[in-house]
């Protein structure tokens, strides 16, 4: 198991699914995913100095970001270096991003740090692919793997987010425009490949059943 842990071709899958061997279906508590989680309790803060910036000003609200950008870095290499890759660390490392990521433009559209149009395609976007994702998974028992652009797209936001408290206009409606593009582009990525699977599979069940 160690072995194809190791294996970076895994890795570079743009699915995986349960049966492998590289997952550990039983395991909860571990070191990664401790650290998923804590972003998770993290998240309650961050909302609350973000809805009170004029009283606590931004850095507060900055400072709980950063560890959470951290955390996210680190448990994914984690995961894989301390060969503790686990069902739960897969399907809620993603889940808790996006919960994060749209609580957080939800409060600065509603004070007035974003605007509020900018916020439709984060929400779009990820609602889908957990609509989908959770498809999949049902009917499947199989995963899709995080695309670059999709890694890119939250950490994006996170600039233009942070760009916004720090009352950089310019550069905060140019980072917009970009993590808008990138949300784009990386829902149909993800859609593009619950799409590839669901092709794959229905063509090893039609082989299967020959």
């Amino acid at each position: 198991m160690i072995d194809k842990i190791k294996n970076n071709d895994y890795f570079a899958k743009k699915y995986h699914t349960l049966a492998e061997e590289n997952f550990d279906t039983n395991k909860v508590l571990t070191v990664p995913n401790i650290l998923t989680l804590s972003r998770l309790l993290a998240l309650p803060f961050l909302l609350y100095y973000l809805s009170y910036i004029d009283e606590f000003g931004p850095w507060p609200a900055i400072a709980i970001g950063a560890f959470m950008v951290l955390t996210d870095l680190f448990d994914g290499f984690l995961a894989k270096t301390l060969h503790q890759i686990t069902i739960f660390g897969a399907i809620m490392d993603p889940v808790i991003d996006k919960i994060i990521i749209n609580g957080v433009a939800i409060v600065l559209a509603f004070n007035g740090y974003i605007p509020l149009w900018a916020i439709l395609p984060i929400f779009i976007r990820d609602i889908l692919i957990l609509i989908f994702g959770l498809k999949i998974f049902i009917d499947y028992e199989s995963l899709a793997t995080p695309a670059i652009l999709g890694r890119c797209t939250p950490l994006f936001w996170i600039c233009a987010f942070t760009v916004s408290l720090l009352d950089y206009p310019v550069l905060t409606k140019v980072l917009i425009g970009i993590s808008f593009a990138l949300s784009i582009v990386s829902g149909l990525i993800y859609l593009s490949r619950y799409r590839n699977l669901v092709k794959t599979k229905s063509e090893e069940e039609c082989a299967n059943s020959q």
